[in-house]
């Protein structure tokens, strides 16, 4: 078992502090209206929060709740960066005459009370010890088996959703064509959560297998950018990250802010493949990356489609959308399907594509439509909770892979609906114990290299 590092309560207090000022604010009426003043607001509690969970403390930024928050942050005011820093007419990709509509600031809010909710909880769940690298790691030998079976089948699920929608050459049609040719298929997701499953196997495998896993992740990475897939790329390789870091091994802030770099600009890129054909693709000049800020930070707008649906007095979901894809199977193996294959709308991901656009879904917007202001607390404490749980296992292999897989579909929450999220855990026990269940194992010494 690794040693656990002692640590104060220390961290819990501001986070609680910092939870109250936005929850008076928020009640007095004293939050902003403009956007810009929304935008700074957003990002000094983001800023605040993120120094609390990265400054000082092992993994800095890669410690699994700064990751979640990183991803959070991006994805829910990157588009309110944007608009602060270049006005609403520089990015013109999309409709974003939205931001207008009165709701933003109240989109705002809740993202807001969401993040220093799942702060608190993260703290709150963590606050006792962190783990410490442990000196000799159990590695079993089902680990690379597992690893690499996870990363193929993920890949060849991939691969086929590719061919059905006419091969590479969807690339000229942007990446509506490959989600639409494929949106009734739920199996796209299950292999994007199966790449990331193998690759955090691979990863902890270490040698020649953690070589090759990052080979494989490069050469899948590269198509899913060019048909512009750029979740299922960016959730697996945070997951990989910090895994590696966990691993013990040492990601210096120097790379972290060339890959960031690096990123907004493939981002950019992706852009053009969602909204543009692809035969101009390589003569386009590279994306500004704040053009891929604004673009990832459209994950406010279900938050602003949820505040408008509930504010004309349509009833919350009470809950039905969090559990709609096992209340499916049961009605399947019952008889009793609640709705067609395609389009049901306790599946909240459909119902945002169908009343609003294919522009994902959000742990914030999905806990209002549910139960209000209530629903984004409890939602996100109870992912602030599950990931703090997470930060206080051993560092072992065992400990690491735990981490990593069942991190995995918290950080692909982040821009999508919640419902495939019980499911897609129970499949990543059943890959951790496929590799556990009465596995012989190896010891070795210290951190594989």
């Amino acid at each position: 078992m690794a040693p656990l590092a002692p640590r104060t309560h220390g961290r819990v207090l501001p986070a609680l502090g910092l939870a109250v000022v936005v929850v008076l604010g928020s009640l007095s009426g004293a939050m902003p209206t403009d956007l810009s003043a929304d935008a700074a607001v957003f990002f000094v509690v983001w800023t605040a929060c993120l120094a609390l969970m990265a400054g000082g403390v092992p993994g800095g930024f890669y410690r699994p709740g700064a990751a979640y928050l990183t991803l959070f942050g991006f994805f829910h005011g990157g588009l309110l960066l944007s608009i602060a820093l270049r006005g609403p007419d520089a990015f013109t990709a999309y409709d974003i005459s939205w931001v207008f509509a009165g709701y933003t600031p109240g989109a705002v809010e809740l993202a807001l009370l969401g993040m220093v909710t799942f702060t608190v909880a993260t703290e709150a769940a963590s606050s006792k010890a962190w783990a410490l690298p442990s000196p000799r790691e159990p590695v079993h030998t089902r680990l690379t088996i597992v690893g690499l079976a996870c990363l193929a089948v993920g890949i060849t699920i991939f691969a086929l959703a590719l061919a059905n929608a006419g091969g590479i050459g969807v690339a000229s049609g942007g990446y509506l064509t490959f989600i639409h040719t494929n949106e009734s298929d739920g199996a796209l997701g299950y292999g994007t959560v199966l790449v990331g499953f193998g690759g955090v196997l691979g990863v902890i495998a270490g040698g020649r297998v953690r070589a090759v896993t990052w080979a494989a992740f490069g050469c899948y990475a590269v198509v899913a950018f060019m048909v512009g897939s750029r979740g299922a790329v960016l959730f697996p390789l945070l997951a990989l990250l910090v895994t590696e870091v966990r691993q013990g091994r040492r990601i210096r802030p120097l790379w972290t802010a060339m890959g960031s770099v690096v990123v907004m600009v493939l981002i950019g890129l992706v852009r053009q493949t969602r909204s543009a054909d692809f035969a101009v693709f390589g003569s386009a000049s590279l994306g500004s990356p704040l053009d891929a800020l604004a673009e990832m930070g459209y994950s406010l707008r279900p938050v602003a489609a949820t505040l408008d649906w509930h504010t004309a007095a349509e009833p919350f979901r009470h809950g039905v959308t969090l559990i709609s894809v096992p209340l499916r199977f049961v009605e399947n193996l019952t008889g009793r399907n609640g709705g067609a294959p395609v389009y049901d709308d306790r599946l909240f991901n459909l119902e945002i594509a169908h009343r609003v656009g294919n522009i994902g879904g959000s742990p914030i917007a999905e806990g209002y439509h549910n139960f209000g202001m209530a629903g984004v607390v409890l939602l996100m404490g109870a992912i602030g909770l599950a990931v703090g749980l997470l930060e206080k296992l051993p560092r072992t292999a065992r400990g690491n892979a735990i981490v990593g897989v069942l991190l995995l579909p918290l950080l692909v929450q982040v821009r999508n609906s919640f419902a495939a999220v019980p499911v897609q855990i129970g499949l990543g026990v059943l890959v951790l114990w496929l590799v556990w269940s009465g596995a012989p194992e190896r010891r070795r010494e210290g951190v594989t290299r």
